[in-house]
C-alpha cells in the first residue's frame, strides 16, 4: 500500500445522531438494554444489527460480539467497559461490513482474551486476538483503551484497521497490531509491547 493509498475510514463515519444510540450495560455475566438487536447468551453479548451502541459496564468472562450481514456500519462507544475472556476473544467482530471502537472521552476500557483458545472444531483458528474483526475495523475517540492479548495477537482484522484517535496500550503474546490489508495511524497515542511485531500488515504496509 503506498503512503497515499486510500483506506476504508470516512469521515461520515465519525457523525451520528446521539438520540439513536443504544445503551448496553453490561453486568458482569451478561447485559441489560432495550435494544431487540443485542442479544444475550452464556455470558456472549451479540450486536445483531448496525447502528450505535454506547457500553459501560464489565463482563468477567465473556464476549462482545457482533455479527449481521446487513449493510451499515456498527459503531461500539466503550465508555467505562471491561471485558475478560477464558476461553476466546474479548471483542469479536464475526461478521459486519464496517465497525467502529470509539473510545469515549475521560474512560478507560480494557480488553483481554484466553492463554488458549477453545475452538469448535480442529479446522477453526479465529478469533486469535483479543479485539479481533472479520470487517475493516476503526478505532476513534478521546478515551484509553488496555488491549491484553494473551494467546497471540492484541488487535487483528482481516480487512484494514485505522486508528485515529484515543491512547491505545496494547500487550501481546505475538503481534500488537495486525492489518491483513493495511494499518493505518492518523491520529492517537499508541504503544505496543509485543513479543512479535508491534504493528503488522500481511497484504500491504503500516503507515503512521
Amino acid at each position: 500500500m503506498a503512503g497515499n493509498a486510500a483506506h476504508h475510514d470516512n469521515p461520515a463515519d465519525h457523525v451520528w445522531d446521539s438520540a439513536s444510540v443504544v445503551p448496553i450495560t453490561l453486568t458482569g455475566s451478561g447485559a441489560t438494554t432495550n435494544s431487540p438487536n443485542v442479544t444475550v447468551s452464556g455470558g456472549v453479548v451479540t450486536i445483531t444489527a448496525p447502528g450505535t451502541y454506547r457500553l459501560t459496564g464489565n463482563l468477567t468472562d465473556g464476549q462482545l460480539a457482533v455479527d449481521t450481514n446487513a449493510s451499515g456500519i456498527v459503531r461500539l462507544i466503550l465508555a467505562g467497559v471491561s471485558i475478560s475472556n477464558s476461553r476466546s476473544a474479548a471483542l469479536y467482530v464475526a461478521n459486519a461490513d464496517k465497525v467502529m471502537v470509539v473510545l469515549a472521552a475521560g474512560t478507560t476500557n480494557q480488553l483481554s482474551d484466553a492463554t488458549r483458545y477453545v475452538y469448535p472444531d480442529p479446522q477453526t483458528d479465529e478469533p486469535d486476538a483479543a479485539l479481533f474483526s472479520d470487517a475493516n475495523l476503526t478505532i476513534a475517540g478521546e478515551g484509553s483503551l488496555t488491549v491484553r492479548g494473551n494467546y497471540q495477537d492484541g488487535i487483528a482484522s482481516k480487512d484494514g484497521v485505522v486508528i485515529t484517535g484515543g491512547r491505545v496500550t496494547v500487550n501481546a503474546a505475538d503481534d500488537g497490531i495486525r492489518g491483513k490489508d493495511y494499518v493505518v495511524i492518523t491520529g492517537g497515542a499508541i504503544s505496543v509491547n509485543a513479543r512479535s511485531d508491534g504493528l503488522k500488515s500481511s497484504s500491504s504496509s503500516c503507515i503512521l
